[in-house]
């Protein structure tokens, strides 16, 4: 089991696919993503009362890891776990989950935007998580 996983948080499964994903990846495919993003995100889950915190770094090295991290955040999103989820997977429009009030962003939100190029790489075009 990974040690981004964790109990009770369905978000933190599909960031250690995302983490994955990222390893997979050639030097090549990585640089690619890491130019077309170019920011670090960081996820703030909440689910049960409790908060967990995943920083997915598309700046430098094209990696995930839990907690902070080690590099400053470009952009902080702040929502529950279903509805990261529901984002994740394309079943809720970012910028419906923003104006409702079910996600909340701190720092650049335009970085926020290029959230899809992110999930993409979890998932085939088309394919379902």
């Amino acid at each position: 089991m990974s040690d981004i996983i964790v109990p009770g948080f369905k978000g933190s499964e599909l960031i250690a696919e995302l983490n994955k994903a990222f390893e997979a990846y050639t030097p090549e495919e990585r640089a690619k993503l890491i130019k077309q993003v170019n920011g670090v995100f960081q996820f703030v889950l909440k689910a049960n009362g409790k908060e967990e915190i995943f920083t997915v770094d598309v700046k430098k090295e094209g990696k995930v890891v839990r907690g902070k991290g080690n590099i400053k955040a470009d952009a902080i999103l702040t929502l529950n776990d279903a509805d990261f989820v529901a984002l994740a997977e394309g079943k809720l429009n970012g910028q419906k989950a923003y104006m409702s009030g079910k996600l909340k962003v701190k720092g650049q939100i335009m970085l926020a935007m290029k959230l899809d190029n992110v999930f993409k790489s979890i998932k085939p075009a088309g394919a379902k998580l």
